[in-house]
């Protein structure tokens, strides 16, 4: 299970940094990224469980969409 996740992070990397990406697929990656270190959120941190939900929540669901723009190994 951990190794699928380190698995999907890295393929994510690498659509991320990929010359075949398409620019907007890079801007909603990268502009999720900056939401979910960010310390301004919809949901504050400090409210319980539902303030660390929400950047776990839309980190998954950028990872698995970005599943989809799978990069030819080399």
């Amino acid at each position: 299970m951990i190794n699928r996740v380190v698995e999907m992070i890295r393929n994510t990397g690498a659509v991320f940094f990929s010359k075949e990406t398409p620019l907007y697929v890079k801007i909603i990656l990268g502009s999720g990224l900056l939401y979910v270190i960010s310390p301004y959120d919809l949901i504050p941190e400090w409210v319980p469980v539902v303030g660390i939900l929400d950047d776990v929540a839309l980190a998954a669901l950028l990872i698995t969409w970005a599943q989809r723009f799978n990069t030819p190994e080399d």
